[in-house]
């Protein structure tokens, strides 16, 4: 039992893994780290002699040491060696293959466009993105998926005898995750708590600085990425981002074709975007492309500023 505040909370048993891997993926943020993104596509590792396993997902992991990895969902209940053990062996044998390298690259190139073009979510770009300093994403997924990826095994209750199981396998990349689920007495599983432990450092947390104000005239140029001329956004890096107001307020940008009201959206890791309203000046400005620069400058602090094409 789990105790908050004098309320009480049980252990929940998910009823089914299907269940279970749904509450799972609405978490993979927390477990893998805010620099991750996770594909569910279930695409069939296979190996060269035909031995075949479907994982339940893929996380992909961003920042300074770009890696991958393969994920099983899986509960307890079920026999360690002739279900876990199994599908993990076949996933080690799978993915020595360089055609199931390459098909899950394209697999994770694919949905990630696919979402990035429906949603028009100018951050998933971004995460994408930022760290590539060219146009070659399918090749940035292509070499990370070719490196050795982390088998990780999301369960809602490790067990010794799961982790004497898996230490047969004799593959150095083997992570478990004990998700575990507690739901309020008397009310259930719309009332609930997970209990975890992530798979990456939290970043330490510093004292917060005096903000520093921005004055009239300061300005500084941002490098236009690949996508911004596709989906009408400016990234602004987190270094500048004192310069603007949070996210619930509006900013005009005194441009070329007029007048600009505009927002962000705002990540404390990725810094913000600028994405409403920019449509009709990036169209007045076909001639821009990945690489160009644009300037902002303070007109008036936290509310206008000039936008322009740096010559």
């Amino acid at each position: 039992m789990l105790l908050i505040d004098g309320v009480k909370y049980e252990l929940w048993t998910p009823p089914t893994e299907d269940e279970f891997e749904q509450v799972v993926k609405e978490h993979t943020q927390e477990i893998f780290g805010e620099k991750s993104i996770y594909f569910d596509r279930k695409q069939k590792l296979k190996s060269l002699a035909g031995i075949g396993s479907i994982p339940d997902g893929y996380a992909l992991i961003l920042g300074d040491v770009p890696h991958w990895h393969i994920v099983e969902v899986e509960l307890s209940s079920h026999p360690l060696d002739q279900h876990i053990v199994s599908q993990v062996s076949k996933f080690i044998i799978g993915i020595k293959n360089p055609y199931t390298q390459r098909e899950i690259a394209l697999a994770m190139y694919t949905l990630y466009t696919e979402y990035a073009e429906v949603t028009r979510d100018g951050f998933l770009r971004l995460k994408v993105e930022q760290p590539i300093r060219a146009n070659e994403i399918f090749k940035f997924l292509s070499d990370i998926i070719s490196k050795q990826p982390t088998l990780t095994i999301i369960i809602e209750k490790d067990t010794e005898g799961l982790r004497e199981a898996i230490s047969t396998l004799r593959y150095p990349e083997i992570k478990v995750v004990e998700f575990q689920t507690f739901t309020r007495e008397g009310i259930g599983l719309p009332v609930h708590a997970h209990l975890f432990e992530p798979l990456y450092k939290a970043i330490p947390q510093v004292e917060a600085k005096p903000q520093i104000k921005p004055t009239v005239g300061e300005s500084f140029e941002v490098t236009l990425p690949p996508s911004c001329m596709k989906y009408y956004y400016i990234h602004v890096p987190v270094q500048k981002k004192h310069l603007f107001p949070n996210s619930k307020t509006s900013i005009e940008l005194e441009t070329d074709v007029g007048l600009i009201a505009t927002g962000f959206n705002i990540d404390p890791a990725w810094g913000a975007w600028l994405q409403k309203g920019l449509s009709d000046w990036f169209k007045a400005h076909k001639e821009l492309k990945a690489g160009d620069k644009i300037r902002f400058t303070v007109i008036e602090p936290m509310k206008k500023y000039r936008f322009e094409t740096v010559r």
